[in-house]
C-alpha cells in the first residue's frame, strides 16, 4: 500500500515540476519575443541625431488648488474644466492642472444648500482666477473663471 502512495507522489511531483518549468519557459518567451522592449527604442536611436525632439512641448500646465469651505466633502459636486469633469470634492482640497484660456466651474446642481469654494493656492504664473477668492452657489454651476497666465 505504501508503495502505491509513494509512486503517486512521485508522479504528482514530476507533473508539478513540469508545469512550473513550462510556465517559466512560456513567460520568458513572452517577455523576450512578444512584449516590446523599451531598450529597443533606445538602441534604434543610437547613431542617429541624438538631439531629435521626440515630442514637442505644446501646452504649459499650471496648478490651482480649490478648497471646499463649508463642508468636508461633497462627492457629487463636480469640478469642470472647459465643460469636462476633471474632479470632485471627495476631499476638501482639489489640485487641478490648467492651461491658458481654460474655464473652471463647479457643478453644485445636486445639492440644495449653498456651497462655498475658495481658491486656496495657485502657481505663480496664474494671474486669474486670483488666490484667496471665494465663490458661492446653490443648485447651480458656479463659474470660478477663465484662466489667465502671466507673460513670463
Amino acid at each position: 500500500m505504501k508503495n502505491g502512495q509513494y509512486r503517486y507522489k512521485k508522479i504528482a511531483e514530476k507533473l508539478l515540476l513540469a508545469v512550473i518549468i513550462s510556465a517559466t519557459v512560456f513567460l520568458f518567451f513572452y517577455q523576450t519575443m512578444l512584449a516590446g522592449s523599451p531598450l529597443s527604442q533606445v538602441i534604434h536611436r543610437v547613431g542617429s541625431d541624438a538631439e531629435q525632439v521626440i515630442g514637442p512641448v505644446t501646452d504649459q500646465r499650471e496648478t490651482i488648488i480649490l478648497q471646499l469651505v463649508n463642508f468636508s466633502t461633497l462627492p457629487k459636486a463636480k469640478i469642470l474644466i472647459n465643460g469636462q469633469c476633471q474632479g470632485d470634492f471627495t476631499h476638501p482640497y482639489v489640485t487641478l492642472a490648467v492651461s491658458e484660456g481654460d474655464t473652471i466651474e463647479v457643478d453644485s446642481t445636486f445639492y440644495e444648500h449653498p456651497i462655498v469654494v475658495k481658491i486656496l493656492d495657485s502657481s505663480k504664473a496664474l494671474q486669474k482666477p486670483a488666490k484667496g477668492m471665494d465663490f458661492t452657489g446653490q443648485k447651480t454651476i458656479i463659474t470660478i473663471g477663465k484662466v489667465e497666465l502671466s507673460e513670463n
